[in-house]
């Protein structure tokens, strides 16, 4: 029931902004003739973030938005992000073929056995539903600071079957889902001198660590380019938690780059760069920097709307293993429409793993609703 609610609100949000499309050329004709000089609404990346199960709880620069605000004003941002996570290594996944007892969740046995390998082994199955509650106070037209505020939930979720359904429609196989049962929340894993194992648990949620940051764009295009720096951190107010916070302060820098095309700024691109200073939790290797790359290009259907694609590519948190599949880099894409009104701003957005399945979630579907107040 629950996923038949979520398909028809999509459903329902997606075809309101492809009926706004469908004549794009006539409501600009009318826009233009009204406002001549009015462009189209380009206000940044999809602010999709990191759902790894070796990354969550690590600082994530998520992408700046580019519109400015007026000088004293407030914005508040709603960020919601749920994925499905079933990541395994190649020695875990052979373990399961070899069981020989169908579509069973993990056992005590198979627990033993992961955490007696010689090598490095792991195994994460369930879903995570992420909410960012992000207060902003634009200083001056350039200046703005903010707090981020994250809860996250995992629990067993309802994805899977259609997950599979889907890799059945595209050919791509299961990589190991049809080895074990669904919709479950199980993990464990040997990293290092690192073990840990929970196969009963049902739910587990809490509030993350805040995020601090301040961000500063350009008074004017640099090259034909707009320019935001931002800083944040990431600040451990209750110590290291399970699934919950590492424990430890993050640091990081993003810059991010837009520029608009064509005589009416219809398409724009945008270049972003991060690094995180990241101490590690225990698990993963650290203190160690983390770069991310994103390149987006967007199109606006109406003046207000817009789609948006973008690719992502991150270092992975965990270097410090013997397995090649747990360091390797992770590759996402997104694909978006965003709709503004004057103020508000309402993004519906999909995530889809691009490679190193062993390490990255498999699909998500990000959710935001922004109050940003506008220069006048």
């Amino acid at each position: 029931m629950a996923r038949n609610h979520l398909s028809a609100l999509l459903l329902c949000f997606l075809s309101g902004g492809l009926a706004q499309a469908q004549q794009p050329t006539d409501a600009v004709k009318q826009n233009e003739a009204i406002n001549p000089g009015q462009e189209w609404s380009h206000v940044g990346l999809l602010r999709a973030r990191d759902l790894t199960p070796f990354g969550l709880l690590r600082l994530d620069m998520l992408p700046a938005r580019t519109a400015d605000g007026e000088a004293g004003t407030w914005g508040f941002e709603l960020q919601y992000a749920y994925q499905s996570t079933f990541v395994m290594s190649r020695n875990v996944r052979t373990l399961l073929e070899n069981r020989g007892i169908g579509r069973q969740p993990l056992r005590p046995e198979d627990v033993n056995a992961i955490l007696n390998f010689p090598d490095d082994a792991y195994y994460v199955d369930g879903e995570v539903g992420l909410a960012d509650l992000i207060v902003q106070r634009h200083l001056s037209p350039y200046w703005s600071a903010y707090l981020t505020v994250p809860y996250i939930r995992y629990g067993r979720g309802f994805f899977d079957q259609l997950i599979e359904g889907f890799h059945d429609a595209i050919g791509v196989g299961q990589m190991g889902r049809d080895l074990v049962a669904r919709n479950q929340f199980q993990f464990v894993y040997r990293i290092g001198d690192a073990r840990i194992a929970q196969l009963s648990r049902e739910t587990s949620e809490g509030f993350g660590d805040p995020v601090l940051g301040i961000r500063y764009s350009l008074p004017g295009p640099r090259l034909g380019w707009d320019v935001v720096a931002e800083f944040a951190a990431k600040i451990a107010v209750d110590g290291e938690r399970l699934l919950l916070s590492t424990g430890k302060n993050d640091y990081g820098f993003q810059l991010t780059l837009q520029r608009r095309l064509g005589s009416t700024g219809r398409h724009s691109i945008y270049l972003a760069a991060s690094g995180v200073y990241y101490q590690g939790d225990g698990v993963t290797s650290g203190p160690e920097l983390i770069p991310t790359a994103i390149a987006g290009y967007s199109l606006g259907l109406t003046p207000r709307t817009s789609v948006i694609v973008q690719g992502y590519i991150s270092k992975s948190a965990v270097q410090d293993s013997t397995l090649d599949e747990l360091t390797a880099a992770k590759n996402q894409y997104s694909a978006g429409i965003q709709t503004r009104s004057r103020n508000f701003l309402i993004s519906l957005a999909f995530t889809e793993n691009a490679a190193s399945f062993e390490n990255t979630p498999d699909f998500g579907v990000q959710l935001g609703v922004a109050y940003l107040p506008r220069a006048q």
